[in-house]
């Protein structure tokens, strides 16, 4: 089974369990550049046994190495469930392929744990790691971290009026983490981290390992009370532009009823498309939310007391 994630080959009790089976069953998914079936060998397979002469799929388009990775997500999610040594072997084949992935992630795509990619990638004897990993939401993050911390200090040293955000960007780190290595310099610390290092994050910052602590749950905004104050405000009733931006923001705000809907219709194979889309509409309103509160600080003195004033 050319592009398989099963090495054994197909399971032919499963092949007849599938028969016997109420169908339609759900569709395979096919690699549309090589017509090779990507999930569903055993389902086709059940469908000859069976006499049919079409059966549902969707096409992928993509590399064949994102082809095999969707496939090896679909047998971890259902259906007969790799074997851990199948799942073994798809992971270093992705490590192979993405070795800028993190170990999260390929651990998420392969239904293993981090700890064990962590270990498979090790024996792998791949010297040539990259410098960064793509995590799981999205980001890219730098392997050697207190590589990272070095430079921000450099840069720290050489421009002291640069934003945080600007040298964040630069180096590969978040902003928090760059604040903490300001914090450290101006404490006469040095900006690496040691093993045996106990010292307290800087408030407001994560963990110096850059590993960020749950997010607390917080409560949900009303968008439809603040999408109504908005709608009250003259300033934006009575112009063209404040108008088009109300019926924008009426069409594009996302409240939690739509968030479990985007969840729940997404296909598998479809999902990665659907989370770059996420993460990248989630950064641009972060740096909208950035900009707006600038000049809000900037209107009302850079002070939270003034607007009281």
């Amino acid at each position: 089974m050319a592009g398989s994630p099963r090495f054994e080959g197909e399971d032919p009790a499963h092949i007849e369990r599938l028969v016997e089976a109420e169908w339609p069953l759900p569709p395979i998914l096919v690699h549309r550049p090589t017509n090779r079936i990507i999930d569903g060998f055993h389902r086709t397979n059940a469908a000859l046994r069976k006499g049919l002469t079409h059966i549902d799929a969707y096409m992928v388009d993509g590399s064949e190495e994102l082809a095999f990775i969707l496939g090896v997500q679909e047998n971890v999610r259902h259906g007969l469930p790799l074997s851990l040594a199948d799942r073994r072997a798809a992971a270093e084949r992705i490590i192979r392929s993405h070795p800028h992935w993190s170990n999260r992630s390929i651990a998420t795509a392969a239904g293993l744990s981090a700890k064990t990619v962590a270990s498979i990638r090790s024996g792998t004897g791949d010297t040539s790691q990259a410098s960064h990993r793509l995590g799981s939401d999205g980001r890219l993050r730098p392997v050697d971290t207190n590589s990272a911390r070095k430079t921000a200090a450099e840069l720290l040293l050489a421009r002291p009026d640069a934003s945080l955000r600007s040298i964040a960007r630069e180096v590969g780190l978040s902003p928090s983490t760059v604040r903490d290595v300001r914090a450290r310099l101006e404490s006469g610390m040095g900006p690496l981290v040691q093993p045996d290092d106990t010292r307290a994050p800087v408030p407001g910052g994560p963990p110096d390992n850059d590993r960020l602590a749950p997010t607390p749950h917080k409560k949900q905004v009303d968008l439809d009370a603040l999408l109504a104050v908005l709608s009250r405000d003259p300033a934006l009733r009575m112009s063209v532009g404040g108008r088009e931006l109300l019926r924008w923001l009426h069409q594009h705000a996302v409240n939690a009823g739509d968030a479990e809907k985007i969840v729940e219709f997404v296909r598998p194979h479809s999902s990665y498309h659907v989370i770059e889309l996420a993460n990248q509409c989630a950064a641009n309103w972060a740096n909208i939310a950035q900009a707006l509160q600038a000049a809000s600080d900037n209107a009302y003195g850079n002070s939270p007391g003034a607007r009281s004033a």
